[in-house]
């Protein structure tokens, strides 16, 4: 299959579940700065969730642009990856309701380690099948794998004492991936 359909269904999809989180919100009664506090944490849950994902975005679409066609596995990893990101929007708004939850904590921070997994796992399928993306698979593979252990120590603290520290780890990882993104290029820009 050419990548420009499933190109054009993936960033429906993702401009569909980054603003419907909103929809979620609790419109305040009151027009005073007071009355937002209704809203609790879910717009910083929002704001970490639209970010994480707007960098996915961003990443996947830097892989992409030197894919020519994709096959059922790499289609297969990223409808799965799909489902798990559509899990965001209900996520954010239970976390940001519960923000000192186990629970909410723990089903937030595994679903981005799924959707973190199954882009580890399209980005290899893709560096099998396409011999014009190797340049970039090294520097991905590393950040992954940042990324993957500053969540994984966030789930570890979350569950055993600290909740926030789950959605504060998807915060970290996410700084630190735009500050590598910002060097990598700035390093490829000065060659």
């Amino acid at each position: 299959m050419k990548k420009d359909r499933f190109i054009a269904f993936f960033d429906a999809i993702m401009a569909i579940i980054m603003t419907i989180v909103v929809l979620e919100f609790v419109i305040p009664e009151g027009t005073e700065w007071k009355d937002l506090s209704i809203l609790g944490y879910q717009v910083l849950a929002y704001a970490i969730a639209f970010f994480w994902l707007g960098g996915m975005w961003m990443n996947i679409h830097d892989v992409w642009h030197d894919v020519d066609t994709v096959n059922r596995g790499v289609l297969w990893v990223n409808i799965v990856m799909v489902f798990f990101a559509s899990m965001i929007p209900f996520l954010v708004v239970y976390v940001g309701r519960n923000l000192n939850a186990v629970v909410p904590q723990v089903l937030y921070g595994l679903d981005v380690l799924f959707i973190t997994v199954c882009n580890w796992i399209s980005i290899e399928l893709l560096n099998k099948s396409q011999k014009s993306i190797p340049a970039q698979i090294k520097g991905l593979r590393i950040s992954i794998i940042v990324e993957l252990a500053i969540n994984v120590l966030g789930l570890i603290i979350g569950t055993a004492f600290f909740p926030m520290a789950i959605i504060i780890s998807v915060a970290v990882a996410r700084v630190f991936l735009i500050i590598w993104r910002a060097v990598t290029v700035a390093k490829k820009k000065a060659v």
